[in-house]
């Protein structure tokens, strides 16, 4: 897959590190990769920045931009610094869809997208390559959380819903239905937990810095 960020499809981000511009390229195309919300640091802030699809996002965790913050991250030893830097230091999205404000009742449109988060795995690349082939969910964006001992998984429960759901059922209603069976299918198969607050429909997720993010090329 070609990296070029000099040519990326989506977004660019430059300026300070507190500082930064967004402009979406011509292919960035929302009617055809459903839009969600992308957050300013720190994660107290609740109002989004734009409306972005996950090709920015795989976009931003490949550049540079938040290399330097990542590698800080990883070298601090104090749990508790360590915490507040990630809160502070971190722009997060939130992949279930578009916020007024980040609290689940503000979403006005949802994607259709799950993101999974794995947290201190024993082999972070061992399970990557597992979710990158899982037969029955197909993988649309994977990569490494903060950290580095975790994986944030992205899926799409579009087609589960409209065969599944139920009369009058709204995507966020079915959402907490998908993910109870998604929790024990990937514990069951893989022996992993997944972090049971990624099924609240305003749940953040932290973008690293990741050079070797998975993005499904049926995206591109």
């Amino acid at each position: 897959m070609n990296t070029d960020k000099s040519n990326a499809p989506a977004m660019y981000f430059w300026g300070i590190p507190d500082s930064y511009a967004v402009k979406p390229s011509a292919q960035c195309d929302l009617k055809r990769l459903p839009g969600f919300s992308i957050f300013r640091r720190s994660i107290t802030n609740k109002y989004p920045y734009q409306v972005v699809n996950l090709i920015d996002v795989f976009n931003y965790i490949i550049s540079d931009y938040a290399k330097d913050r990542t590698c800080e991250y990883r070298s601090i030893k104090d749990e508790r610094y360590r915490r507040q830097y990630k809160s502070d230091k971190f722009d997060y999205c939130t992949f279930s869809g578009i916020f007024t404000v980040r609290i689940d009742k503000a979403i006005i449109q949802h994607s259709g997208y799950l993101c999974l988060d794995f947290d201190h795995l024993k082999d972070v690349e061992a399970v990557f390559e597992q979710l990158k082939q899982d037969p029955y969910f197909e993988t649309l964006l994977l990569f490494r959380s903060p950290s580095g001992d975790g994986l944030k998984w992205v899926i799409s429960f579009t087609d589960s819903f409209y065969r599944y759901g139920n009369d009058g059922e709204s995507f966020g209603e079915y959402q907490v239905r998908f993910f109870a069976s998604l929790y024990n299918y990937i514990f069951n198969h893989y022996g992993v937990e997944v972090d049971r607050h990624c099924r609240n429909l305003s749940r953040a997720c932290y973008l690293p810095h990741d050079a070797e993010a998975y993005l499904n090329p049926s995206l591109l």
